[in-house]
């Protein structure tokens, strides 16, 4: 058996509500993302220019972007812990990245972070290039620091 902290505990039921109660979101998310790959000319693209305003630009058009701020604070809630500030559309709330969104809560005694993750950074080598590719589904990971 292996021991879970409060806080990975709490993350986790972040996740759960994310999952159940905002089903439709994570699915429209995913549509913006393979809607913002279908444009690139093979699998993977190595300008971030063509993932990041792209998507916010889809997000924002689907209503997804409007309806961000909701799950997280239902994330929150479901931390159990309080809130220090309603959330809303834009940093630091919610945060459109090369790798999806990321939304983020001050809590009272951390930060909740949540990564929609719906693109993956491939780094090739040690030279510090990179792509992006889109990845299947909407992988949801949450922690609370």
């Amino acid at each position: 058996m292996t021991d879970v902290t409060p806080a990975a505990a709490s993350a986790e039921e972040a996740v759960r509500v994310l999952r159940d109660d905002h089903e439709r979101l994570l699915t429209v998310v995913g549509q913006c993302a393979i809607a913002v790959a279908a444009k690139w000319d093979s699998d993977s693209v190595t300008d971030r220019e063509r993932v990041v305003p792209p998507f916010k630009r889809a997000l924002d058009g689907s209503g997804a972007l409007s309806r961000l701020p909701r799950a997280l604070a239902d994330a929150v809630t479901a931390t159990g812990r309080p809130m220090a500030a309603p959330p809303v559309a834009a940093p630091p709330y919610v945060v459109v990245t090369g790798e999806g969104v990321v939304l983020r809560a001050n809590l009272g005694d951390g930060r909740l972070v949540v990564l929609l993750r719906a693109f993956e950074v491939v780094r090739d080598g040690d030279d510090g290039n990179h792509r992006y590719r889109r990845i299947d589904d909407v992988e949801i990971e949450a922690e609370i620091v």
